[in-house]
């Protein structure tokens, strides 16, 4: 894997540092070898977990065959469950969630969400108060990433990018954080390119070199702009010969394996896959759109995950899919083509030190009763719980009430192997 060449990045770096009155942090931070990095991918929209990952035998599978006759996924004939002899398998399009399962890398956790007295059916708000993650107030200043980044002490100052954002603009997760990459493609990044594009990074520079929120964002683009000559991010060789799918998301994921793996300091990724929001059209029988955006997520994290792990950064590497809320229990929607907004959902997470192939959490049932307000598969596992088992466990920072202010009485989920020796198998 070729590296930067630190020289032309510093020398790069300094120059527009320099014109912009922006001084660029310099590498030295924590090594590849023992830094912790979370990659948080939001699946925005409301995935619709229990066509994800559904029931397979029993009592669950009769009430999901009865509340979804035309959206179930089948047991049999095409596009029939991945069935792993459980009571739960995989959607016939996650392939690559299941070999991550299987290879004991992917754990799946059941009944998450916003505690059961804040629960909202709408969007925004409910994409909010978890990338806050201070689910009883949508007026919390900074998001629980910064907050994470503000209190570990992998965060020195003297790192590169700590934290890269793979999409257009920074998520709510990262509010007041001012120190983030970034970037949703690296072709033609710059604001005026040309036989001028120095002279215009210059000037703009000058022109925001303030301390106010507007002058840190800016600078931050310049610093990037540095960043990406850098780097030969045009010509990137994934490692153990893994090929990407050839879709926007995995590009995305892609660029964060190649960042990642440039020893540049990262403490964090982030990068969001759309389209979720499936009250019509889903698709009948495991099929339809709902199987291509599947597909896309499964694939794609199979094959940044398959990248990294190739590239000896498994024990590093932390991560964690997740949407705002699931979707209804029983299809309706034109035609009974969709499900609308519900509330519990399955989260992933996925690393070397991940205790994966199994299940966690609670799966309250599929019953009325059950039902959270009889519709909603019930979330019963509020989101802190899984976050802050990643932020103590594997992240190594125990300031877990600041991270998550308001959130008490934790208790681990156990999805991390306390010793790698232990998740191979030995006694």
């Amino acid at each position: 894997m070729k590296k930067i060449n630190r020289r032309t990045f510093l020398q790069s770096s300094a120059a527009i540092g320099a014109l912009s009155g922006v001084k660029v942090a310099r590498a030295g931070g924590s090594s590849p070898s023992n830094q912790p990095i979370i990659i948080d991918l939001f699946m925005r929209g409301g995935m619709d977990g229990l066509n994800v990952i559904p029931p397979t035998s029993g009592v669950n599978r009769t009430l999901y065959e009865a509340l979804r006759p035309q959206l179930q996924v089948p047991m049999t004939g095409n596009n029939a469950v991945i069935n792993l002899g459980e009571a739960f398998g995989f959607h016939p399009a996650a392939t690559g969630l299941r070999d991550m399962y299987v290879d004991g890398d992917l754990a799946i956790i059941h009944g998450t969400g916003l505690p059961q007295q804040d629960v909202t059916r709408s969007h925004f708000d409910a994409m909010k108060l978890i990338e806050l993650g201070t689910p009883h107030s949508l007026a919390t200043a900074d998001g629980w990433l910064t907050r994470h980044l503000n209190t570990t002490s992998y965060i020195t100052g003297a790192e590169v990018i700590p934290v890269l954002v793979s999409a257009s603009s920074n998520p709510i997760s990262l509010q007041a954080y001012f120190n983030a990459l970034t970037v949703d493609q690296v072709g033609g990044y710059h604001p005026n390119s040309g036989s001028y594009e120095d002279q215009h990074a210059a000037a703009i520079g000058q022109m925001y070199a303030g301390n106010s929120a507007l002058d840190l964002s800016v600078a931050g683009a310049m610093d990037t702009l540095s960043i990406i000559s850098a780097l030969d991010l045009d010509n990137y060789v994934p490692a153990g010969g893994v090929v990407y799918p050839d879709t926007s998301f995995s590009r995305q994921l892609s660029l964060i394996a190649q960042l990642i793996r440039e020893d540049l300091n990262i403490n964090v990724a982030t990068a969001d896959l759309g389209g979720w929001d499936t009250h019509n059209g889903q698709g009948d029988g495991g099929g339809g759109s709902f199987f291509t955006r599947v597909q896309n997520l499964s694939s794609s994290i199979h094959a940044m995950w398959s990248d990294l792990k190739a590239a000896g950064l498994g024990q590093q590497v932390i991560i964690v899919v997740h949407s705002e809320f699931g979707r209804r229990a029983k299809q309706n929607g034109q035609n009974n083509s969709g499900t609308d907004h519900g509330s519990g959902n399955v989260m992933f997470v996925v690393g070397g030190k991940v205790n994966g192939g199994q299940m966690y959490g609670t799966f309250n049932g599929l019953a009325n009763d059950e039902l959270f307000g009889g519709e909603d598969v019930s979330p019963e596992v509020d989101f802190r719980r899984v976050y802050a088992t990643i932020v103590q466990e594997v992240l190594g920072n125990s300031n877990i009430d600041q991270v998550f202010p308001g959130y008490t009485n934790h208790v681990s989920m156990d999805f991390v192997a306390p010793d790698l020796i232990f998740k191979s198998g030995f006694d």
